[in-house]
């Protein structure tokens, strides 16, 4: 596989007040940079060349230096992340022992988030504005801006897959640098706006989709995205030019129609918001569909012969082994949710709000079973992982409904 450069991106893309952990300015107010609530407290931090600290006292956990320091009890990943080397098997700390506090620039009520992994770090943007990869024979994705497409050049036309508004200009750059031959199909991996709003711009050419994709495109009546011409409920063949796409439906997953795209010559496959190579999953599982879903594709990647892997969004192509990775985590995840759900009688915290508010009781139970997760997950793959602090909370509070609701029994 031909390596090209890719787009970089050192500050993120969401709201401004976000900042990078490893990237946070030390304050240079010193304590008065924290930001401490009013209220007394038994202890207060200390700062030195070296940055914030405070000295844990007799009963003090993560959670409550956090909440009583940094705003939020709910920001004790924080605390875990800077100081996991130094806390032993139990994940608290000692008396007496020293911890490092969160920085950035904008005091200590500003949230901060662990440094990427290697494997999940940008490259630095080409002269062209984004990454092209090719795969094996004919076979090439585009990258940038964090978003992926693909197209298959045959001797009848090329393919397009995906469409996302996003790569407006670099992927029709990017087939225009491969070959002079024009699009004549284009696949929709799924339905859902980022990667598929900007397919009108290849005009009139072959659409090929799910079914179920071409019923939610027919209701969001969106210009952007035509209507499919070929539709498929299972499997779909497509043979062009000495070329050749498997599409298979796996069920619902991450959305309902979203289909599994195998190159065999190419040893290559492509299946979009499922895994995410060098990273955790988005939040609410990128508003999945089928939480149980997303597992058993899972399942089906691992099975597959496959050497490369398009996902559709970060920054770079996968390989067998980040299906595998991306897998370990799911199943980390869900099997540990399963665990708090099991293990979390729900009745008591119904007991500790209005009589009759159903939803805020309900809240409280998975917000406790939330607890209960993040330390088992944050222990085992916070730095093995991107932007594992990020989501993971919310995707537990995803996945504990998903128990409860879906109730698998063959997961």
């Amino acid at each position: 596989m031909c390596e090209a450069e890719q787009h970089d991106h050192r500050s993120p893309s969401r709201r401004g007040i976000l900042r990078w952990g490893a990237a946070a300015v030390p304050a240079a107010a010193g304590l008065s940079a924290l930001a401490l609530p009013t209220q007394a407290a038994t202890a207060t931090p200390a700062v030195t060349g070296g940055g914030a600290y405070y000295e844990a006292a007799r009963g003090d956990t993560l959670r409550g230096i956090a909440s009583r320091f940094l705003g939020s009890e709910r920001r004790w990943t924080e605390l875990y992340r800077l100081n996991q080397q130094v806390l032993d098997k139990s994940g608290e700390p000692r008396t007496g022992q020293r911890l490092a506090l969160p920085e950035s620039p904008d005091g200590a009520a500003t949230r901060t988030f662990a440094p990427l992994p290697a494997t999940a770090k940008p490259l630095p943007v080409p002269p062209e504005g984004y990454r092209l990869d090719r795969i094996g024979d004919a076979f090439y994705a585009v990258t940038a801006g964090g978003t992926q497409a693909a197209f298959l050049v045959t001797g009848a036309g090329v393919v397009v897959i995906d469409a996302p508004p996003s790569l407006a200009e670099a992927l029709p750059a990017a087939i225009r640098r491969v070959t002079g031959r024009k699009v004549t199909h284009l696949v929709y991996s799924h339905d859902h706006a980022d990667h598929t709003a900007g397919a009108s711009a290849f005009g009139d050419v072959v659409r090929i989709a799910h079914t179920a994709t071409a019923e939610r495109i027919r209701t969001a009546k969106d210009p952007g995205r035509p209507m499919p011409t070929v539709t498929f409920d299972d499997r779909y063949r497509l043979d062009l030019g000495g070329q050749r796409l498997l599409l298979s439906y796996p069920g619902a997953n991450h959305e309902a129609g979203n289909i599994l795209i195998h190159a065999p010559r190419q040893r290559a496959a492509m299946m979009v918001d499922l895994v995410m190579p060098g990273w955790a999953p988005f939040r609410a599982w990128g508003t999945a569909d089928s939480v149980p879903g997303v597992l058993r594709a899972h399942d089906q990647l691992a099975r597959m012969d496959l050497d490369t892997y398009i996902g559709g969004h970060v920054h770079r192509l996968g390989t067998k082994e980040d299906i595998e990775v991306s897998r370990e985590f799911v199943r980390d995840l869900w099997n540990a949710t399963g665990k708090a759900v099991a293990a979390t009688d729900m009745a008591p915290y119904f007991g500790k709000v209005e009589p009759g508010n159903n939803w805020a009781g309900f809240d409280l139970y998975l917000q406790a079973v939330a607890d209960k997760v993040e330390p088992v997950m944050y222990r085992k793959w916070l730095g093995r992982l991107g932007a594992v602090d990020v989501f993971t909370r919310e995707n537990a509070l995803t996945v504990a409904l998903s128990h409860i609701v879906d109730a698998p029994r063959d997961l």
